[in-house]
């Protein structure tokens, strides 16, 4: 087993931080900070990969973690609740737009600070899927490694600080909207988690942006939506998911990516934190329109990554169902117009052929 696992050395580092990260994972919750598990395991698995230790998160457990995470959402996934989404629905597109439209105005101030492209400022500071982005970026002559490492910062800047934030200054009570406050029964999580696995595979094959996530979203809510399944999944489960996405998310942090560009790092940080800002404060105007907690609009609103601002409001008691609709559309809306957006901004507005600087 060991022999084979030396073969795929990303891979073995990964069989060789789980234990470590696991602990890390337990010494960071038992401080009291929030998604504990997930930051411990992200810090010590990120610490291993920028010492130049390959780390790559096998597709079984990461899917199974994804899996999780979708299966809790669509657990508490009622018609009430389900309603409820489409009156949010422009509030959604609208979120979205924003956050494109914040990469759009901040990616010349990027590309003059970090000096680089235009092409490659704008897919860096997008709120899309990391690989995605490298690959549509790459198409328009975007570099694909700055594009890949400022989307690596941009989750561990979010995922860092904005529970911190959101635990420290806002008031986060338990909405009253949120439904399935009890443990679900044992077969009622297999089952749960059957239908979530079964989900994400038909996700993956129709191409939907984190498949495994989202896909198991739609299959428990549709399931739990007849009454046939509800509550809430085992906090074992939910520690397991965790420390899988701190895995998959310290993982990205190698040092060789991260080290070749330090002015774009610099410049990428100080940019994405002012998007942050910005984003929280469209989610304070949000909540002046439409009434709703405002840690939970801040976390729909903000550029994270799905599985982790999902998580985020699940340890926080926010309403998990509005976070992940909210970044499900951004996510969907996202990916898909990125590319004909950068066809018309960089010919109309930044001088630029849309293949290139």
């Amino acid at each position: 087993m060991i022999a084979t696992l030396r073969d795929k050395p990303g891979t073995y580092g990964f069989a060789v931080i789980l234990v470590p990260a696991a602990i890390g994972g337990a010494i960071w919750s038992a401080s009291g900070l929030p998604l504990g598990w997930l930051m411990g395991a992200a810090l010590v698995t990120g610490a291993y990969a920028m010492i130049g230790r390959p780390v790559a998160v096998p597709k079984l457990p990461h899917r199974a973690g994804l899996v999780m995470i979708g299966s809790g959402v669509g657990l508490v996934l009622t018609p009430e609740i389900a309603a409820r989404m489409t009156m949010w629905a422009p509030m959604m597109l609208l979120a979205a737009g924003l956050g494109i439209a914040m990469a759009a105005l901040c990616a010349p101030l990027l590309a003059r600070a970090g000096r680089v492209s235009v092409a490659t400022a704008y897919f860096s500071l997008l709120p899309g899927g990391i690989i995605e982005m490298a690959r549509v970026g790459e198409d328009f002559g975007a570099d694909r490694t700055t594009i890949a490492a400022l989307h690596t910062v941009r989750l561990g800047l979010v995922v860092g600080l904005l529970p911190l934030a959101l635990l420290s200054f806002l008031p986060h009570d338990d909405p009253a909207t949120i439904a399935g406050t009890s443990t679900a029964g044992a077969l009622q999580m297999a089952g749960a988690l059957a239908v979530g696995a079964l989900g994400g595979w038909i996700g993956s094959k129709i191409g939907l942006p984190a498949a495994w996530l989202l896909g198991a979203v739609v299959a428990v809510g549709a399931v739990a939506a007849t009454g046939a399944i509800g509550g809430q999944l085992h906090p074992v489960l939910v520690i397991l998911a965790q420390i899988i996405v701190g895995l998959a998310l310290g993982a990205r942090f190698e040092r060789r990516r991260l080290t070749s560009i330090p002015r774009a790092m610099a410049a990428g940080l100080a940019t994405l934190a002012l998007i942050m800002v910005a984003m929280a404060a469209f989610a304070a105007l949000a909540g002046v329109l439409m009434p709703q907690d405002l840690p939970s609009l801040i976390l729909a609103f903000s550029i994270g990554g799905m599985a982790e601002m999902v998580l985020t409001a699940k340890v926080l008691h926010q309403d998990i169902a509005l976070v992940a609709a909210f970044q499900t559309v951004r996510g969907v809306t996202v990916n898909a117009v990125a590319g004909a957006v950068w066809q018309r901004l960089g010919r109309k507005f930044f001088k630029t052929d849309m293949r290139g600087d």
